[in-house]
């Protein structure tokens, strides 16, 4: 049911986005990776935290050797053919039971770790997208303080909408939350403003995960905005067929023209695991095929 809850979310956000008129025009750049990423492969989790995926079962000084590993596979499966970025998608404002002393129930990554986990993928040629699980904040409100992270070349931002509570009275984690589309334009202008004023030359990506039908509302109103590339994240897990028809009924090949698409493999809950050919499309899943390769693959 999660899964398919997210195929119908992600479905409904793409037809938005493709019948917008608020979608900028003459903007196709923007509707798949900057110009410098052909693929991106990435663990996502918590530093120190084994609970929250894969990035967190490794140290420092190992995890960018293990999802090098990764990236080498999917190089391999095509052949060469295009470069495959190695990543990592931490969780930097992770959502608390406990409001904390601000009251906003997130636990921030202390700027330390962050900067030493950027300047480590730095040097191996790698990207760090910083995700915030919101909280009582806004997308907005926790998106500002990251913006300073936007001057390295090699960081993005993604916003995770299932324990956002701004606009519930109950705590994170007892009811899946929801953004809106006007929430996520704003969090996209703020990015790109700060792009702008602080002469920074990259593109930026802005990864948006979904899972269920109402974690995005009013999906009408999303639209582009300048050097920003949205990646909508198929973030549900489930068997192998199942996730390649949700995926096919998502990514069609006139509406993968227009935005880019994520495809999201959990370790432990996924059997079995695809393989990176299955997740391309090169290689079938029973009777089904990824018909349009994803551009953005993570691993929790």
């Amino acid at each position: 049911m999660k899964i398919l809850k997210t195929a119908l979310a992600l479905l409904i956000i793409g037809s938005a986005l493709h019948a917008s008129s608020e979608v900028t025009t003459g903007s196709e750049d923007l509707r798949k990776l900057p110009s410098n990423y052909d693929m991106i492969v990435a663990f996502y989790g918590r530093p120190g935290s084994k609970a929250l995926g894969i990035l967190g079962h490794y140290p420092l000084e190992k995890v960018f050797d293990e999802v090098k590993v990764y990236a080498a596979k999917y190089e391999k499966a095509l052949d060469g053919t295009r470069h495959v970025t190695p990543g990592l998608e931490i969780i930097y404002e992770m959502a608390t039971v406990s409001p904390g002393a601000k009251g906003d129930h997130v636990l921030t990554l202390p700027e330390k770790k962050v900067l030493a986990y950027i300047e480590a993928a730095k040097k191996n040629h790698a990207v760090v997208i910083l995700d915030v699980q919101l909280g009582k904040k806004s997308p907005a409100e926790s998106i500002k303080p990251l913006l300073k992270y936007l001057h390295y070349d090699n960081v993005h931002l993604a916003i995770d909408p299932e324990f956002y509570v701004g606009n519930l009275s109950v705590r994170p984690g007892k009811k899946i939350g929801s953004i809106s589309g006007e929430q996520i334009n704003e969090a996209q202008k703020l990015m790109s403003d700060y792009l702008k004023t602080q002469n920074i030359p990259e593109d930026k990506i802005l990864v948006v995960h979904s899972f269920t039908e109402h974690m995005v509302t009013n999906k009408k109103a999303v639209k582009y905005h300048d050097k920003i590339h949205v990646i909508l994240n198929l973030d549900g897990h489930g068997s192998p067929s199942l996730k390649v028809k949700i995926y096919n009924g998502l990514y069609t090949e006139n509406r993968a023209a227009k935005i880019s698409g994520g495809f999201k493999l959990f370790f432990k809950q996924d059997h079995p695991m695809m393989t990176p050919k299955q997740v391309l499309g090169l290689e079938p899943v029973g009777n089904k095929r990824v018909k349009d390769m994803p551009k953005f693959i993570n691993y929790q």
